[in-house]
C-alpha cells in the first residue's frame, strides 16, 4: 500500500509547469507518482522527456493517445490534422531513439493500492479507451459502458484537461486536470491522493514559458504560447 501519490497528467511539453509541480510535490511528502499520459507533445518534448526519465523512486507512467501519435510518427494517413500531423512529426524529430522507444513502451493503465482509498485504477482517457474524454459534464448513460468492467471504486483519468471529481454509477471518477496545457484554470494542476483527493493548481511563471515556447520551434508556437498565457475555459 501506497501512502500518498501524485497524479500528473498532459504535460504537453512544457517544462516550467512540470518542474513547477515537481517541486511542489516535494513539499507534499509525495511517495509515489503517476504520470498519466501525454508527455512529449508540445514544445519542449525533449527537456520533457529527460526531466521525467530522470525521476528516482516509484514512479508508474501511463500511455495517452498523444504519446503514441508522437512515438509512432502518426500523420494525415492516420486520419490526423495536418496541422496535428506537423506537430507530432515534429516533436518525434526532437526525440532521441531511446525517448521514442520509452513512448512507445508505456502501459495502458496501473492500478494502485493508496491509504485511506483502496484500490485505484489511472488511466489516460477512459478504463476502455486512451482517446475517450470523460468530462465534468458527460452524461451519466454515456459513462456507464466505460467503467462497467472497472472493479475499482476509484478511477483517476486526464485527456480532457479540466480538473473534476464526481461519482458516476457508484464509481468515484476523478480528473486531474493538465500540468502544461490547462484549461478553466490558471496553474498546473494535478492531484493528490492519499488519504484524500485534492486537486491541486500550481503557480509557474507563464510569461517566460510563453517566451520559451515561442523561441522552441514548434509549429504553432504563437498557438501554444497564447494558450500558456491565456487558458481556455472550456475544454476540447
Amino acid at each position: 500500500m501506497v501512502k500518498r501519490v501524485a497524479a500528473i497528467y498532459d504535460i504537453h511539453g512544457n517544462y516550467l509547469a512540470l518542474n513547477a509541480v515537481l517541486k511542489e510535490m516535494q513539499r507534499c511528502n509525495v511517495d509515489t507518482i503517476v504520470i498519466g499520459g501525454d508527455l512529449a507533445w508540445g514544445p519542449q518534448p525533449a527537456l520533457v522527456m529527460k526531466r521525467i526519465m530522470a525521476l528516482e523512486g516509484d514512479v508508474h507512467f501511463i500511455k495517452g493517445n498523444a504519446d503514441r501519435e508522437v512515438g509512432e510518427r502518426y500523420g494525415v494517413e492516420q486520419g490526423l490534422d495536418e496541422s496535428i500531423a506537423e506537430i507530432n512529426q515534429w516533436c518525434a524529430d526532437q526525440l532521441t531513439e531511446s525517448q521514442l522507444k520509452f513512448l512507445n513502451n508505456l502501459q495502458k493503465d496501473v492500478t494502485l493500492n493508496i491509504d485511506g482509498l483502496g484500490e485505484v485504477l489511472f488511466v489516460h482517457g477512459s478504463p476502455r479507451n486512451d482517446e475517450e474524454a470523460i468530462r465534468k459534464n458527460t452524461l451519466e448513460m454515456e459513462i456507464k459502458p466505460m467503467i462497467t468492467s472497472v472493479k475499482q471504486d476509484i478511477i483517476v483519468c486526464g485527456h480532457t484537461h479540466i480538473h473534476f471529481d464526481r461519482t458516476v454509477h457508484e464509481k468515484r471518477i476523478i480528473n486531474a486536470g493538465s500540468v502544461g496545457l490547462q484549461t478553466a484554470a490558471r496553474g498546473a494542476c494535478w492531484a493528490l491522493l492519499g488519504p484524500d483527493v485534492e486537486l491541486r493548481e500550481t503557480e509557474y511563471n507563464y510569461q517566460l514559458a510563453a517566451e520559451q515556447i515561442r523561441q522552441s520551434g514548434v509549429p504553432m508556437a504563437s498557438s501554444f504560447a497564447e494558450h500558456v498565457l491565456n487558458p481556455p475555459t472550456v475544454g476540447p
